[in-house]
């Protein structure tokens, strides 16, 4: 039990702390640190504005200057912005200021309706709602793949006001369901729309919004404008939307943030020389990327062996696992992950060191997602380096084009061959991980053929027995 000594000294913490707060920015408002461009400039309630300022959210991003009055006003919004561009307290603030103005009802049921394109995504947009919700009464909720649907569907039963979720389960939800409160729907927002239709949400989408009250205010986010997102808003929006194209010169802040480098590797060392950069780097906090799970699962059991703490996180990964080793790698300070480009896009994952691209991604345009998981924040600083083959050279010419310069680094040239010849002795013995080194091995070659820029990835170009020694394997058979 919690006696009221207890409770007295929680809440004289909670005044102490939120009395440090005020003063820090009386402080920055007497050095004329703030400007205009706060959230100051919005006239929020008092919980909200006190929500953020224990947050330290104090300047506004672009995004949020510029989208936040058009979305009070009740205007549809079709927005471009890019990831980490400050989307999320964007389109939340005006929906909780909205609900509390008018005391909105509980019992009306779900009432905003927020759609992400991955389950990371997803819990990353939940729990930044739970933090702004604190001092509001407002009920939410997640629904997603890969969870416990009997769970979900207590939870939406006791009128959930608020909800995030993935496009399949939320549509899975829509159609069996029994009981859901969709009538009073006043919200639908769309975020990461361009990912939602890349990773093949776009029927499910369409149906959900056929699905949906017609009155409603909707806004939908994508990092590109494309034809598909076009098509998508002619469906989404009843009225003409508002465009918000937010350009912030993200390259050049990029550029400013991340030392970026490449190195030319021979297929046969590729294996070795990651395993010497990352045990050299192991206090850091580091994201290593390869495109597909196969690759993920191989490297990631032999480096456990091998003695490194490795996190993985793909696709093929239950999602309990998969929430469990984001937050995970979120709270530590020095960590290894493991991952697919399930990790490129939206998270917000704080102080990371390294981006290490195993391989170059599919998709040329991830190349700038992946290396922005680093040097976030405006004192940001990270490294980001991409491994190629000799064959591969002419990618880095793609990137200069696109105005991505990327400088050479220069690593001390080593003999792998002994190192070489431990790791495949080892996996030849071990029968588990030989059986993950050849699946893997598989997944490169399918996913190599998979490549947009043929003319740079030619498939014909490589040695597949050479490639073979970088999966610890001696040869293919």
């Amino acid at each position: 039990m919690v006696n009221l000594i207890q409770i007295k000294t929680f809440r004289n913490l909670t005044i102490v702390k939120l009395k440090k707060k005020i003063i820090w920015l009386q402080k920055l408002k007497k050095n004329n640190v703030l400007s205009k461009n706060t959230f100051e400039k919005f006239i929020l309630s008092k919980k909200t504005t006190i929500r953020l300022l224990e947050l330290f959210y104090t300047h506004l991003t672009k995004v949020q200057s510029v989208c936040i009055p058009y979305q009070i006003c009740g205007f549809d919004i079709l927005g471009s912005a890019r990831t980490g561009s400050g989307k999320t307290i964007a389109f939340l603030i005006p929906i909780i200021e909205f609900f509390y103005t008018i005391q909105w009802n509980l019992k009306n049921g779900i009432s905003a309706l927020i759609i992400t394109p991955t389950r990371e995504l997803s819990l990353q947009n939940y729990y930044v709602l739970k933090d702004l919700l604190k001092y509001h009464s407002f009920s939410h909720g997640v629904v997603m793949g890969g969870a416990n649907k009997k769970t979900e569907i207590e939870k939406l039963e006791k009128e959930t006001t608020i909800l995030v979720a993935t496009p399949g389960r939320l549509l899975d939800h829509l159609k069996t369901t029994k009981n859901l409160k969709f009538q009073n729907l006043q919200f639908l927002i769309i975020d990461e729309a361009d990912r939602c239709l890349e990773i093949g949400f776009e029927e499910e989408i369409v149906a959900i919004v056929k699905l949906l009250p017609k009155k409603r205010q909707t806004v939908l986010f994508s990092a590109t404008q494309t034809r598909n997102i076009q098509s998508l808003s002619r469906i989404s929006f009843q009225k003409t939307p508002v465009l918000l194209e937010i350009k912030e010169n993200t390259r050049e802040k990029i550029i400013e943030n991340i030392d970026q480098g490449f190195v030319i590797c021979k297929p046969e060392d590729k294996l070795v020389f990651l395993l010497t950069l990352i045990k050299k780097n192991r206090r850091k906090k580091i994201i290593t990327f390869f495109n597909s799970c196969n690759e993920v699962k191989f490297f990631s059991a032999l480096f456990r062996v091998i003695g490194l703490n490795v996190l993985e996180l793909h696709g093929a990964k239950k999602q309990f696992k998969r929430t469990s080793t984001f937050f995970k790698f979120c709270k530590t300070k020095e960590s290894i992950l493991f991952c697919t480009d399930i990790a490129a896009r939206g998270l917000d994952i704080p102080a990371v060191d390294w981006i290490l691209q195993f391989n170059p991604p599919l998709e040329p345009k991830e190349y700038i997602h992946r290396i922005g998981r680093t040097g976030r924040g405006i004192h940001g600083k990270g490294w980001a380096l991409l491994f190629l083959y000799p064959s591969e050279i002419a990618f880095l010419k793609f990137l200069k084009k696109n105005n991505i310069n990327v400088k050479e680094f220069i690593f001390k040239k080593k003999k792998f061959s002994l190192l070489k010849q431990r790791i495949s002795r080892f996996i030849e013995k071990n029968f588990y991980l030989k059986k993950l080194s050849k699946l893997a091995m598989k997944s490169f070659l399918n996913s190599y053929m998979n490549y947009r820029l043929k003319n740079i990835f030619d498939f014909r170009k490589i040695n597949i027995n050479l490639v073979s020694e970088s999966f610890g394997l001696n040869s293919i058979s």
